[in-house]
């Protein structure tokens, strides 16, 4: 791993967000604010996903229905290159 030095542009100058800074921490401030019942309006937030995934059939709030529900689904790779995949069977055998 490459050591940053001085001027390094991938030096994040900022740092991290000052804490209540964060889009998640305003939003869970809204959604709990004084004037509103914040588990009315989790409800309602709920129900706008799953009327945006049945009636208007939008592919965002359906995978992100199912990825809540059901978890997301697990990656595979698959291998083509022979030389890979024979050097991974000697490591998997043992075969260092």
């Amino acid at each position: 791993m490459a050591k940053f030095e001085k001027g390094d542009p991938r030096i994040n100058r900022k740092g991290r967000p000052k804490k209540g800074k964060s889009l998640t921490e305003f939003l869970e401030r809204a959604l709990k604010h004084e004037r509103h019942d914040g588990e009315r309006n989790k409800e309602a937030l709920a129900e706008t996903l799953i009327k945006l995934a049945i009636e208007d059939r939008n592919m965002a709030a359906i995978r992100y229905i199912y990825d809540r529900v059901d978890g997301r689904p697990k990656e595979t790779v698959e291998l083509t290159d022979g030389a890979v995949d024979t050097r991974l069977r000697e490591i998997m055998d043992g075969d260092n």
